[in-house]
């Protein structure tokens, strides 16, 4: 079994008692009072679900969220050229950009050059995001049929790839904690050698059906 993988999670900021935490980044000016702001709350889950999956996996925190949930796209591009230059295995994106941009999909390529695995989260509803719709990177939406340790196979324009969208009272819930949920699949199959072999095995196939009898594999 390889070492577990180190993870750059790109989000808001980290507190430095987080689980797994290996160390942070900032890409921009975090506000004074951050560590009580939402984005804190967002990237403390996003971290949590990954550990979920992968509970020895190393977290490196790149924030890109100063408080609230919102940056520019040439922050997110900075962040995600400055994971490609870490020792990261994988990075991880539980945000997205609507419509096209250059910037975001540079870096996002960037990433991948640099033979990194690229998570991000994708809505669930509306046109592919970036950057998610990006060739090359595991787009992820919520599927309610997943448990926070399964995924599915979507194949849809937006998504590719589905995971669980959070449990009973989590205070995040949708694609970016499923995006979560799938980076600490693949990084529990990457320190066991056998990414490949995970994504032969979707837990379910085909887009979500909801009908009389509830969700099933279509």
């Amino acid at each position: 079994m390889t070492p577990a993988p180190l993870i750059a999670l790109i989000d808001g900021p980290l507190a430095a008692d987080t689980p797994g935490l290996a160390g942070r980044a900032e890409i921009c000016d975090v506000h004074p009072r951050a560590a009580g702001s939402p984005a804190a709350l967002h990237a403390s889950c996003m971290a949590a679900a990954i550990r979920a999956n992968a509970p020895d996996a190393q977290i490196l925190g790149i924030s890109i969220f100063p408080g609230r949930l919102s940056t520019t796209p040439a922050t997110a591009a900075k962040a995600l050229h400055r994971a490609a230059e870490t020792e990261a295995a994988i990075v991880h994106c539980s945000f997205g950009h609507a419509g096209a941009s250059p910037l975001l999909a540079a870096a996002a390529a960037a990433v991948l050059r640099s033979g990194k695995l690229l998570v991000a989260s994708a809505p669930a509803r509306g046109t592919p995001v970036c950057p998610a719709g990006c060739d090359g990177v595991f787009s992820v939406q919520g599927d309610a049929r997943c448990g926070a340790g399964q995924w599915s196979l979507l194949n849809l324009p937006a998504a590719r790839f589905g995971a669980c969208p959070g449990g009973p009272g989590s205070p995040v819930r949708g694609a970016s904690l499923a995006a979560a949920h799938f980076t600490g699949l693949l990084a529990r199959a990457n320190a066991e050698g056998g990414v490949g072999e995970m994504l032969q095995t979707p837990s379910f196939t085909g887009r979500e059906r909801i009908g009389t009898g509830g969700p099933h594999a279509a």
